[in-house]
């Protein structure tokens, strides 16, 4: 079986980068929504402000991703 073709480009998140807030979520594919559900359970990213702009570094972006995997993961 073959795997379904997409015009979407593959991402990811790399470590050593800095990331606007919405750049994150578009190379996570993750919501807003998603975000903010996580939130309330307690699974916040680590995140820098400057101003008006909101950004996260790439490895507290990968740590906040594996927190919301142990989030989503079956008990």
């Amino acid at each position: 079986m073959s795997s379904p073709t997409t015009k979407r480009q593959p991402s990811f998140i790399d470590p050593n980068r800095l990331y606007a807030l919405r750049g994150f979520q578009i190379d996570a594919d993750i919501t807003p929504t998603r975000m903010r559900e996580a939130r309330l359970q307690g699974v916040k990213p680590t995140m820098l402000k400057i101003g008006k702009r909101v950004f996260i570094r790439g490895a507290d972006a990968i740590d906040y991703l594996e927190r919301l995997a142990e989030l989503s993961a079956p008990k």
